[in-house]
């Protein structure tokens, strides 16, 4: 009701109460359809929903799905919204974000091979076994009409003759053309539909000879069928089948190709699988992108990080205080890889407030390394270094001033410094910290990317609070020996 899901009264036992009286409670009562305008609004009651104990979300009615399918490949593929199956055919040919391609020199083989490896895949741990499916590349019924080129030539029939009457029984053939105002139709001759609708009729069609006798079609060919190609693929010029499968929960799709690659090496070595001549396969699917993506990010991250610290050398002047402040990059780091490892805790954040599962609310589950992870992690090295940053530049502005020359009075100078940037450090990372909070409970289109480059953002800012301590830290460590080098001098 006004977009908020509505509550309804139970009783002791848990079951809901009625309007006529009665109880329902779902599994123990017998199955029946309970309409809203039966149930007993109650804001402090319970949810009402019809589903298995186990069916959570839609994930889960989709595995039921594929658990009771009893037409391999029709609902056994990966769950796809109609844009995204577009976007990824688009990209790899498939209807699914992973696969195998065969490549090879008849449909037969590469047909046999994909059933092989069809049952390779669903050994994989890692792959979802009912999400298996190669293609059935021959298998759909032709009709075939050969022709009896003896019987033809005891009536005089050309091939050309013959074939020109097929055509005009079972296609049809334009005569001419109706022109209805402005619209014009073709005027096309062919047999009745109840009369070549199957074999059988199609035996006893007429066919007219040069010498004026009409004779059945069967007299002169045999009709009969056959099985042959359901669609013809071909990529580089090879004859192609496709052997498509997922991936299961929370298993990076890169993992999952090699475990698949690895499964599929140790029975070629075993001769428990064999190549025939001539045909190859290759995997094929999103984590191309992945692989491309990565191999950038292993140059975009270090010169992101070179270039952050040239920005501190700039403000600093020297190596070590701008080694010093960089230190807040490395912390930050390490808090988004344990908030990654938090989301894939079950017990993490698995409370309620307001009667709202946290879990729910975050859409807490793993994460796995991608792109979007990445991402969130180049947005944090930049801002990781800001309550150090304050911090420091604080610091270096009061020794600038003060000039201590003795190890209590660059103690003094970096306490006092910090203390006064404590309140401005801890803003900054507020600021940070509570923008994200809607992004970590975003949903709907997008947040599949936002919610990954947020986490480790968000993690690594509430680890990077501690930098407000281990840069002064540092600060009076590297200070307090350059007066003692000093003092020594002296």
């Amino acid at each position: 009701e006004d977009g908020h899901r509505m509550r309804f009264k139970v009783n002791d036992d848990e079951a809901f109460v009625l309007k006529d009286g009665s109880t329902y409670k779902y599994g123990e009562d017998k199955f029946r359809k309970i309409g809203k305008e039966e149930l007993v609004p109650d804001k402090d009651g319970e949810y009402f929903r019809q589903w298995r104990p186990q069916i959570k979300s839609p994930d889960d009615i989709w595995q039921e799905i594929i658990k009771h399918s009893k037409f391999p490949g029709l609902t056994s593929a990966p769950k796809l919204q109609p844009i995204q199956t577009r976007l990824i055919m688009l990209s790899t040919g498939m209807r699914a974000p992973m696969g195998i391609k065969v490549f090879g020199p008849d449909l037969k083989t590469i047909e046999k091979v994909g059933f092989e490896l069809e049952n390779i895949l669903k050994e994989v741990p890692s792959i979802n076994p009912p999400s298996v499916f190669a293609d059935r590349v021959v298998g759909k019924p032709y009709l075939e009409i050969k022709l009896k080129r003896t019987e033809m030539a005891r009536y005089g029939l050309t091939v050309n003759d013959l074939q020109k009457q097929l055509v005009t029984v079972i296609g049809g053939k334009p005569l001419t053309t109706t022109v209805e105002g402005r619209e014009r139709y073709p005027v096309r001759i062919r047999y009745a539909r109840e009369l070549r609708d199957n074999p059988d009729d199609l035996k006893k069609v007429l066919i007219s000879t040069p010498s004026g006798i009409n004779i059945p079609l069967e007299e002169v060919t045999d009709i009969q069928y056959v099985r042959g190609p359901q669609m013809i693929k071909s990529e580089d010029t090879f004859l192609t089948s496709y052997v498509i499968f997922d991936k299961k929960e929370g298993v990076a799709e890169v993992d999952v190709v090699e475990d698949a690659q690895k499964l599929i090496q140790e029975k070629i070595d075993k001769g428990e699988f064999q190549l025939p001549a001539g045909v190859t396969y290759k995997f094929t699917g999103n984590y191309e992108n992945q692989i491309r993506a990565t191999k950038r990010l292993a140059i975009v991250i270090p010169v992101s990080l070179i270039i952050i610290f040239l920005i501190l050398f700039f403000q600093f002047k020297t190596i070590t205080a701008s080694s010093i402040h960089f230190s807040g990059v490395f912390v930050a780091f390490a808090g988004g890889f344990i908030f990654l490892w938090l989301y894939a805790q079950p017990w993490f954040m698995n409370f309620e407030v307001a009667g709202v599962n946290m879990r729910d609310l975050f859409q807490i589950h793993p994460i796995n390394m991608s792109v979007a992870v990445w991402v969130g992690f180049i947005a944090l090295f930049g801002i990781a270094t800001d309550d150090g940053v304050i911090m420091g530049t604080y610091i270096h502005e009061t020794f600038e001033e003060r000039n201590p020359q003795t190890v209590k009075a660059v103690r003094e100078a970096v306490i006092e410094a910090g203390a006064k940037r404590v309140r401005p450090a801890m803003m900054t990372a507020a600021v940070a910290i509570i923008a994200l909070l809607p992004v970590l409970s975003s949903t709907g289109k997008g947040a599949d990317i936002m919610v990954p480059m947020a986490i480790p953002t968000f993690g690594g800012m509430v680890i990077q609070i501690m930098t407000m301590f281990i840069v002064p830290i540092l600060q009076c460590f590297w200070r307090e020996g350059v007066v003692k080098k000093n003092e020594s001098n002296i």
